[in-house]
């Protein structure tokens, strides 16, 4: 498993049930998107007893953290049942952020989340939206949540490779690698070299691609980042396959 900056087994200690929700939710949610974690059934399980505590402390903003902590984790699922479900609370997130004016700051993440799902039935409505977002997560330097965004936005274009979607790919990857990041911030190098990867596939650069899925891998496991792992080997997979 790789390291995250909490853990749980403090807050489980907790007498305060919201303090609980969000560790739990920081712990196991909250890592799946960005590759650290998998969204394998134990985390799923995390995320599920998060909402419950937090439904149980009447904290609002305990609920929406975890909540959209488990609707993360569904949307990374394979089964399309468990997107769905993840779709649906999503936008029911939505809803109450803009009906309550709450956790304002959290809505181009949402949208974003909305958006990749959406994309797999209508890119062509859900990519401008995504687009927004990216831009308003890079604008008000919000660069961590920025990293995961230019991905999966980065993906979603690939997925539907129309006119100009490579061009804007590649463009939004050298943005990520021109962000005024620290050296060594592995989070944003792990997702490079993915991008990268995937733009590779997509152009039908067999020779990049294979080189840099097989750095990808390597980064992966060096720093023990499960869901990275599994997708490096997905691609893998699905690179020999096409083969």
């Amino acid at each position: 498993m790789g390291s995250w900056p909490l853990s749980d087994r403090g807050a489980r200690r907790s007498d305060h049930p919201a303090a609980v929700a969000v560790v739990l939710t920081w712990t196991y949610g909250a890592p799946i998107p960005y590759g650290v974690l998998r969204a394998d059934d134990f985390a799923v399980l995390a995320c599920e007893e998060a909402v419950q505590i937090a439904e149980a402390s009447s904290d609002e903003i305990a609920l929406i953290l975890a909540e959209y902590g488990l609707a993360g984790a569904l949307l990374c699922r394979d089964a399309a049942a468990d997107r769905f479900r993840g779709l649906e609370l999503i936008m029911q997130i939505r809803d109450t952020v803009l009906r309550k004016q709450v956790a304002l700051q959290a809505r181009p993440v949402i949208e974003l989340w909305a958006g990749r799902e959406r994309a797999r039935r209508d890119g062509d409505a859900a990519i401008p939206v995504m687009r927004k977002a990216v831009d308003e997560l890079h604008q008000t330097g919000r660069l961590f949540y920025g990293v995961w965004g230019t991905g999966v936005l980065v993906e979603t274009l690939l997925e539907r490779g129309a006119e100009g979607d490579l061009a804007e790919a590649q463009e939004a990857i050298g943005r990520l690698a021109n962000l005024p990041t620290d050296e060594g911030w592995v989070v944003c190098d792990i997702w490079l070299l993915r991008l990268r990867a995937l733009l590779a596939r997509a152009r039908g650069d067999d020779v990049a691609y294979w080189d840099l899925v097989s750095r990808y891998r390597e980064m992966a496991k060096s720093l023990g980042f499960e869901g990275h792992i599994a997708w490096a080997e997905a691609m893998i997979e699905g690179g020999e396959s096409q083969s």
